[in-house]
């Protein structure tokens, strides 16, 4: 993790019991709706980020979490995001180091490799060069020819933080609009977009 002071347990939730629900996914309360999305980002698309990277494929791996960056953003804004979105949840929610990278992470790392195959748009100015690395020990720290150092793990962990710490937003410090956008999000297509889940073999 970037930030090694971050402590979890500044992030502990209190709510009342939840009823066990069954019925339409957009008529379900909002407690339901953030555990079917904490699940999925936590059960499902982080343990396959993982498992591309111990496997040595980093790049599977980072296209799929700059990918949950963009799902959370879509979350945090109730809609689909744009890249001042993504951009502006990063500084938000991301430790502090993010704050100079948030828009060359957007432009270079996130529609690079997801346009262009690249980590490196070649239709915007270079801005920092990203070294990609399953676990680099300098994230986000100038190494070799200054190039940024850019640990595919590191931001996994990155992620994990910036979602408890928006979903803690969402339960204990609730604010209507938050609310609003991440349920309208949610409802989209009565529902169908807000998550997958996966059948077994």
């Amino acid at each position: 993790m970037t930030d090694r002071t971050w402590n979890p347990n500044d992030y502990l939730f209190a709510f009342d019991d939840v009823p066990r629900y069954e019925g339409p996914l957009t008529d379900a309360p909002l407690m339901h709706k953030l555990n079917w999305v904490w699940r999925y980002i936590f059960d499902s698309i982080i343990p396959e980020i993982r498992r591309a990277v111990d496997a040595s494929s980093e790049l599977s791996g980072l296209v799929l979490a700059l990918a949950a960056v963009d799902y959370l953003a879509g979350y945090h804004v109730g809609k689909q995001s744009t890249g001042a979105d993504y951009i502006r949840l990063i500084r938000r929610y991301f430790p502090s180091q993010y704050d100079s990278f948030a828009e060359p992470i957007y432009v270079q790392l996130r529609n690079g490799l997801m346009h262009n195959l690249a980590a490196l748009n070649p239709w915007r100015s270079p801005g920092p060069r990203f070294l990609i690395h399953p676990n680099h020990p300098s994230h986000l720290q100038p190494i070799e020819e200054g190039r940024i150092a850019f640990s595919v793990l590191t931001f996994l962990e990155d992620i994990r933080r910036a979602w408890i710490m928006f979903a803690h937003d969402l339960v204990m410090h609730p604010e209507p609009e938050a609310i609003s956008n991440f349920t309208r999000r949610f409802d989209q297509l009565d529902g169908q977009g807000a998550f997958m889940e996966r059948l077994p073999d």
